[in-house]
């Protein structure tokens, strides 16, 4: 696979992402749904995963997030023991280090696009940002007018929308970004924009890009399935 070529090269220091024996399951009486015996990912680099429905792509993504809780295992994110944070440390390290960019990208209609960045950086107590110019800058990488910050976000169209949800996940230049299937909304010219505009807007970041689509996968160096890093989907744990 190739995003095993690099991996083991790289030293602890240089990890994004390090899962050790990673096993979850919904219930205590249910098999679990994820069981990844070793994952890493390197600082700045961006991953494609893919796989059918039902593979654990979403479950992978909130267990790294702090959503769920893993049953066994270790999840450590930039030398930081993900799961010995108490909530709100999580809380805070999420809002500080981890950008998503969610499928239903999730904006506050009823508030502008700069009162949506603003919320963005306010969770991440990032006192000493100067939003608007952060966002400007952001909004300008993205083909975004400025003059779009004092729109409602409901006023947008899908395509703006889905800029300003990527504009959020970086407001605080995040170390990690999530990209949860983003796409499913958008024709093959506005995805392949996106996908364009998405790559270069996180180049310093940690990229994991979860979708279906394989045909996305032409965007990222390293690529996964998760039928291959799941190991429960193969009754193999």
């Amino acid at each position: 696979m190739s995003h095993q070529s690099n991996l083991h090269a790289s030293s602890v220091a240089e990890l994004a992402v390090d899962i050790k024996n990673l096993v979850y399951s919904y219930s205590k009486s249910a098999p679990p749904v994820i069981s990844v015996k070793k994952w890493q990912l390197p600082k700045c680099e961006h991953v494609f995963v893919s796989g059918a429905s039902g593979s654990g792509k979403s479950t992978l993504l909130n267990l790294l997030t702090g959503t769920l809780q893993p049953d066994s295992g270790s999840i450590t994110l930039f030398n930081t023991d993900f799961g010995a944070l108490s909530a709100r440390q999580k809380d805070a390290f999420r809002a500080q280090h981890i950008g998503v960019v969610f499928q239903q990208f999730n904006l506050i209609d009823y508030l502008t696009v700069l009162e949506n960045l603003t919320a963005a950086a306010y969770f991440a107590k990032n006192t000493s940002l100067d939003i608007e110019a952060r966002a400007r800058q952001l909004l300008e990488k993205l083909q975004l007018p400025s003059s779009v910050l004092q729109q409602r976000a409901d006023t947008l169209s899908v395509g703006q929308q889905q800029r300003v949800a990527i504009a959020r996940a970086l407001i605080n230049a995040p170390h990690l970004v999530i990209v949860d299937e983003p796409t499913s909304a958008l024709d093959a010219d506005a995805r392949d924009k996106f996908m364009q505009l998405l790559i270069e807007a996180t180049s310093d970041s940690a990229v994991i890009f979860v979708s279906h689509d394989k045909s996305l996968a032409q965007y990222f160096d390293t690529q996964i399935d998760m039928a291959s890093l799941n190991q429960a989907n193969e009754g193999q744990v």
